[in-house]
């Protein structure tokens, strides 16, 4: 295949007029309002062409015939787009096996695709062939957890939000956040010579970072920046050559301009939430008449009780956004944001042009960079001069198109539910074509995740200071103390050996009552129970002295024992901790236990070992064990004989 088509010097002109064009002359020619040859010079299309298709000859399309239909080929973008809906997005690569695998479905090998897998000319192809409905755009990464906010928590947001906004002028409407300002200006395309494989740009930079608050109203209206240095200190020249007035409020309300404060962290907290609420927003918004409604996240610094009752005493509305949903939901982070930290890392690698021995930008010139940003940002022109773009403000544009944008104001809950996958049966019958039900459940499941799957706990190791352990290795005792609590002892004395003493010694937690009780899974920490007693002491069971059996009247479901069992030819006898599940005259069923890695205190059940014992085979009860992230925590090692 051509990769792109050079015509040659001095070749006739092919196919230069447009499909409407074509169609228009081929109506006027079935209307009998214009002849063929009168159609082919007013329109300027060949006479052949114009003959043939009024003939309905050579219907084909020039060249090459491609692989898939007209039907086929918007089928495969339309899944595409559907993946990029529910946000997993393909990439030229993904849909050539996207492709592939619709090939293989229909039982059709095509010998111009090597192992039936079209090439990158051919992705290339289809989207230049539909490049008015489908095309690439670059890609943002979101979290799991922003994409798992579904249509029924928003149309829960917007149905109270309603009821706040109600009658409520634009300039009455507040969004406030906090962002940061970063010292990198990041990268930009240069020129180099060809064959560079490493380019590179000599500019000093950090990761430091300075935080802002910016709040502004659904009017356009932008309160001054509440600029917060990491610092225990202020001085002087940290706030001198700050934005005052334009392109932010200009009103005495707003008149001392940017206000500057300090944290030791360089992030907002509480106290600085409260005096950013008290010394820039109250202030403006006790100049507007009739209620105000504050929007923000549900950062736990922001939920301040003393804010929260000034709101009330200024008949404040204050309005928290749905949790994860800042990316769709807030006005700030949807369409101010991103042109102000391109102006500012305009503005920032220009001074740094200047500056090229500063490592970092000084708190003294921030104030008067972070002007220069706004005022750049501000001078942007509308990409279209419509009538609602006539603002010659870009801020006032985006704050206005922002909140138009997250369906605040005007209020339009449908400007944010058409940026979130519709899970309803419903809406999935919608999606056509055999790429339906698999395509659905796949991005189903990538999207919110599989229920139902238990996450597994992480469990620490047991290994000594500055040693290492492998993938096949089994983590052992690093010290003396552990060593004694996760080994298994031969010599230790059975359980059983507590009944041939009598009552009296056969308690297991008598030596117990007085000591701390350490977790066998994690020495070092005390377990957070104490270690319940026997419920029954085994007081009316009989010891027998050759095989160390206890008999006792009064078994029950769910009580652990310690139970013998002997092999098929009866030469070897084993002992397992077993719980009882049920009871039958003289039979019992337990379900047997297994110590986890040589360890005799604790255990794991093992469903599928399930046994029919008699009630001569009970060795002796055993206390009721601690259930810790799956296993059976015993107070003590238990004397098993296992294979």
């Amino acid at each position: 295949m051509v990769r792109k088509y050079k015509k040659l010097a001095g070749a006739r002109e092919y196919k230069n007029y447009t499909q409407e064009t074509l169609e228009e002359a081929l109506e006027k020619i079935t209307d009998g309002e214009m002849s063929i040859n009168a159609a082919a010079i007013n329109y300027k299309i060949p006479f052949g062409t114009l003959y043939n298709k009024y003939k309905g000859m050579h219907g084909s399309t020039p060249g090459g015939q491609p692989v898939f239909s007209h039907s086929e080929e918007v089928a495969i973008l339309r899944a595409a787009a559907t993946c990029a809906d529910w946000g997993f997005p393909l990439t030229t690569f993904d849909l050539r096996m996207f492709a592939k695998s619709y090939l293989d479905q229909q039982g059709r090998n095509v010998t111009r695709f090597s192992n039936n897998i079209p090439g990158i000319d051919w992705a290339l192809s289809v989207l230049k062939r539909h490049k008015n409905g489908f095309g690439q755009r670059l890609a943002t990464n979101i979290k799991r957890a922003r994409a798992a906010v579904d249509r029924n928590s928003i149309n829960t947001y917007f149905d109270n939000l309603q009821r706040e906004v109600v009658d409520i002028p634009p300039s009455n409407i507040f969004n406030y956040d906090e962002s940061n300002l970063s010292d990198d200006p990041g990268k930009k395309k240069c020129i180099y010579r060809r064959g560079v494989k490493y380019p590179e740009k000599i500019m000093n930079h950090s990761k430091s970072c300075t935080t802002i608050m910016i709040c502004g109203s659904a009017d356009g209206t932008l309160l001054p920046p509440y600029v917060i240095y990491k610092s225990l200190h202020l001085y002087d020249t940290w706030k001198e050559r700050g934005i005052v007035g334009y392109p932010c409020c200009t009103k005495p309300c707003c008149s001392r301009g940017s206000r500057f404060n300090r944290t030791t962290s360089g992030w907002i907290d509480a106290p600085t939430f409260r005096d950013w609420f008290i010394t820039s927003f109250l202030p403006h918004a006790d100049r507007l008449d009739g209620r105000k409604v504050l929007i923000g996240d549900n950062l736990s610094s922001h939920l301040d009780s003393d804010v929260l009752e000034k709101c009330q005493s200024h008949n404040i509305s204050f309005i928290c956004l749905v949790p994860n949903s800042t990316h769709i939901c807030q006005p700030l982070d949807v369409g101010f944001f991103r042109p102000m930290k391109t102006a500012w890392r305009k503005t920032l690698e220009e001074w740094k042009k200047f500056n090229l021995k500063a490592g970092t930008v000084p708190k003294e010139a921030f104030p008067r960079l972070l002007k220069q940003s706004i005022m750049e940002m501000d001078k942007v022109q509308p990409a279209t001069a419509s009538d609602e773009e006539a603002i010659t403000s870009a801020v006032k544009r985006n704050l206005i198109s922002s909140f138009k944008a997250t369906g605040i104001f005007p209020f339009n809950r449908d400007s944010v539910l058409r940026k979130i996958p519709d899970n309803s049966p419903e809406a999935q019958n919608r999606v056509e074509g055999r790429v339906r039900d698999s395509l659905t459940d796949f991005l189903k499941e990538q999207r919110f995740g599989k229920t139902g799957e238990p996450t597994r706990k992480k469990k620490r190791l047991q290994i000594g200071p500055g040693k290492s352990i492998a993938t096949l290795d089994e983590p052992g005792p690093s010290t003396a103390s552990e060593a004694h609590l996760l080994t298994c002892s031969v010599d230790a004395s059975p359980i059983s050996d507590f009944a041939e003493a009598g009552p009296s010694t056969m308690n297991p937690t008598e030596d117990f009552d007085n000591d701390p009780i350490q977790d066998p899974l994690c020495p070092q920490l005390p377990l957070k129970d104490k270690t319940p007693e026997y419920e029954d002491e085994i007081t009316d069971c009989e010891s027998v002295a050759d095989d160390r059996r206890i008999e006792s009247p009064c078994p029950e479901t769910g009580k652990f024992v310690l139970a013998k069992f002997t092999s098929k030819k009866g030469k070897r006898h084993y002992q397992y901790v077993c719980m009882i599940e049920d009871i039958s005259e003289e039979k019992i069923v337990v379900l047997g236990f297994k110590s986890h890695k040589r360890n005799k205190t604790v255990f794991r059940a093992v469903n599928d070992d399930v046994s029919i014992i008699e009630k001569s085979d009970i060795i002796t009860y055993l206390p009721q064990p601690i259930l810790r992230e799956g296993f059976y925590v015993f107070p003590q090692d238990v004397n098993v004989k296992e294979l």
